[in-house]
């Protein structure tokens, strides 16, 4: 299924469950028209790249995303609970998906691990740059323990799969882009806090011409996904393990209808960020309409100075003739 059609999907299967219908056959029913969940969509990600089985095909997706190679690569990956604490400041919020990896020096002594964030976002705005931040700072002030000390920091990754363009094609004609603490001559400043974000429909987009010879693992990801997505061809992919797990596990059979039904309730995400983006709107419509005020007060007030100067220079001009006037009738007079 593609968003729109997952979506449809767990509105129905909603509307059935409230209305006491038969949802074992809403699944059926769309189980045999399009026969794979949506991967992007928040749970169903969630659901499989946490499964036990199946992280080491999350370490691959990783991997790829991170452009990891050789002892740097994530092989051992452990899931984590992945809330971030609000407090105080806003209400608990949590990633997709949150690992961790040991690392072990040549002496096989413990240091600074990983830490990976992975998040699927369908809706962009102002805000959601300041979510990621947001993330990474409050994972920071967690690492250390009291009595610790800064080298103890382990190295942060959060990976950010969304469905939006970061930067428009027309300024970047890249899809993967890296986020870090950097100076003002642009020396990284701090390699510890990563933002990886992959464009994924700027991708798919233009994966038939300005990235048709990318053959990336991180491409290949996002082609084999996007095959399973539409119900396309998927032989090509199927000859590799990983993949062919993939295509295994995103096979509605492998979800329970309560699974569904607990997908459903992700939705609410989309209203708050819609409801989000509609106020940004309304917000920005108001700032333009104040904006035009502004300007076209400034246009009545540089009218009105114009017309005071002119009235100004009008009174010169008069009292330069009255002058005048009095001087020829002093000369007649004399």
């Amino acid at each position: 299924m593609n968003r729109m059609q997952m979506k449809e999907f767990l509105k129905e299967l909603y509307n059935t469950r409230k209305s006491g219908g038969d949802i074992l056959k809403v699944i059926a029913d769309y189980e045999a028209k399009y026969k794979n969940v949506y991967f992007f969509n928040d749970f169903c990600a969630k659901f499989i790249l946490t499964q036990k089985e199946n992280l080491l095909m999350t370490a691959d997706l990783v991997n790829a995303a991170l452009q990891l190679t050789g002892s740097d690569c994530i092989t051992n990956p452990r899931i984590e609970i992945p809330v971030v604490s609000g407090g105080p400041i806003y209400r608990d919020i949590e990633e997709d998906v949150l690992l961790s990896q040991a690392r072990f020096d040549s002496k096989g002594k413990k240091i600074p691990g990983d830490l990976i964030g992975i998040e699927f976002q369908h809706k962009g705005g102002s805000f959601y740059n300041n979510r990621l931040v947001f993330y990474v700072a409050r994972h920071v002030g967690n690492m250390l323990k009291e009595g610790e000390f800064y080298t103890e920091l382990q190295n942060l990754n959060l990976i950010s799969f969304q469905m939006f363009d970061y930067l428009p094609w027309k300024v970047s004609r890249q899809y993967r882009h890296t986020v870090r603490f950097m100076d003002d001559e642009h020396n990284t400043f701090n390699r510890l806090q990563t933002i990886t974000i992959i464009e994924v429909n700027k991708f798919l987009e233009h994966a038939g011409t300005e990235f048709a010879n990318d053959k990336s693992r991180r491409a290949q990801w996002l082609r084999a996904i996007n095959a399973l997505n539409e119900n396309l061809d998927f032989s090509e992919f199927a000859r590799d393990e990983i993949f062919a797990r993939l295509q295994k596990r995103v096979e509605m059979s492998r979800f329970t209808p309560e699974a569904f039904i607990k997908a459903g309730k992700h939705m609410k995400d989309d209203v708050e960020i819609a409801a989000f983006l509609a106020a940004e709107k309304v917000r920005k419509e108001y700032e333009a309409r104040e904006a035009a005020y502004e300007s076209e007060k400034a246009e009545y007030e540089a009218r009105e100075a114009a017309y005071e100067a002119r009235e100004a220079a009008y009174e010169t001009e008069k009292a330069a003739l009255l002058a005048r006037i009095k001087e020829l009738e002093a000369v007649q007079k004399s």
